[in-house]
């Protein structure tokens, strides 16, 4: 993609959020103005934001930082609960209007600096603890400008500095998540392969941008840095929660739990409390393979139903899922597992799935022993890692 189609995505986006934010000028507080969920068109509920502000907050908290530049700031969710934490807050957005909100709102604290300007811009400023994008990385024009961007938050770190990358799009649950959006606008009973036609003119025309995890031990490697990549720590089964994962790229030399340095076991349908306290009776880490995401499961089924069926085949996608989500197999929550692991001593990390898969792999280690799990760059056999966002 080139430099003039990246701009124009790039205006596209600030207009777009420029037009959202005058439209809630009036709002006080969080601001989650534009927030719908793509699968039943309504808004988040206050539970739902609410998880997923705090869980944010709290994993760039977990970070350490005193100082913290945050690139797509929005209107400043993430920096009221930042503020109190840290010396120094940078917030950046392409939208003026979000720039002047967060100024508004919080530029009579100490340390504090709002400005417009987009993620690729040559001028941030640098010494930072830790460099946020949470959220915003799936508005970017594609992979070059991805790429970029992530190098330039890399150089805005002092040394020993975190990149916290937040909501990334998952790619190998796009499909998945395609059929949910499906089934919330009610085609009714079709033909399998129309519901396959409805899938691949949504793919057709995707404005946003879906990374594989692979990419990031990937640009971690090519940058002497190191991927901890973990699922969202929320526990409500919004799209947030299902499809979408967080990373870290932090300095090589970071104590994290490497791959293959402590024993793996299968999951073997036990529940989250079993886990735990087998766990805790270990001392030491432990990686629990393959297990089932209750939530994820009946998506993942039914996709699977659909692509085997006859392209003639009648099919009402709705009753598809409905029929998956009956017949489940149980399973675990990652977020139920790494609370209770929590309440009983234990650090538990639930990674992203690198395929199509209702399943995750999950941590569990003693708590301090450890500051996350480190991703391994896998060969990547020339596969693309994310998709092009179409150009409107």
């Amino acid at each position: 993609m080139g430099a003039d189609s990246e701009a124009r995505i790039v205006e596209q986006w600030a207009a777009i959020y420029d037009a959202v934010y005058e439209s809630a000028e009036d709002a006080s507080g969080a601001d989650f103005a534009g927030w719908r969920s793509s699968i039943t068109g309504e808004n988040y509920s206050p539970a739902e934001t609410a998880e997923w502000l705090d869980g944010t907050v709290d994993e760039i908290l977990s970070l350490g930082p005193d100082s913290v530049l945050e690139i797509g700031a929005g209107t400043g969710l993430v920096v009221a609960g930042l503020l109190p934490h840290v010396g120094r807050y940078v917030g950046t957005d392409i939208s003026a209007t979000a720039v002047a909100r967060m100024t508004r709102d919080h530029g009579h604290h100490p340390g504090t600096e709002f400005r417009v300007g987009d993620a690729d811009a040559p001028d941030l400023p640098d010494g930072f603890d830790v460099v946020v994008l949470n959220s915003v990385i799936h508005h970017f024009p594609g992979p070059g400008y991805l790429r970029r961007a992530l190098e330039r938050a890399v150089k805005a770190c002092t040394v020993g500095g975190t990149v916290f990358v937040g909501d990334v799009h998952s790619l190998p649950l796009r499909e998945a998540l395609r059929l949910c959006v499906l089934a919330g606008r009610s085609p009714g009973e079709t033909t399998a392969g129309r519901v396959r036609e409805l899938l691949a003119e949504q793919a057709a025309q995707e404005r946003e941008l879906v990374i594989e995890p692979a990419f990031f031990p990937a640009f971690a490697a090519e940058h002497g840095l190191v991927a901890d990549m973990r699922l969202k720590p929320g526990v409500c089964a919004t799209e947030m929660n299902l499809f979408r994962y967080d990373v870290r790229l932090r300095p090589a030399g970071t104590p994290l739990i490497a791959p293959g340095s402590h024993p793996t076991v299968p999951w073997d349908g036990r529940t989250a409390a079993r886990l735990v306290a087998d766990a805790a009776g270990k001392g030491e880490a432990v990686t629990v393979t393959g297990v089932l995401h209750p939530d994820l499961a009946p998506p993942v089924t039914a996709l699977g139903e659909l692509r085997g069926l006859d392209a003639i085949a009648r099919v009402d996608v709705g009753a598809l899922l409905d029929g998956a989500r009956a017949a489940g197999e149980g399973g675990v929550r990652p977020g139920e597992l790494r609370a209770l692991a929590a309440a009983n001593g234990l650090a538990c990390y639930c990674l992203p799935a690198a395929r199509e898969s209702a399943r995750y792999d999950a941590v569990l280690a003693p708590e301090g022993s450890a500051s996350g799990p480190a991703a391994e760059a896998a060969p990547l056999s020339g596969r693309e890692l994310t998709n092009v966002p179409r150009l409107q």
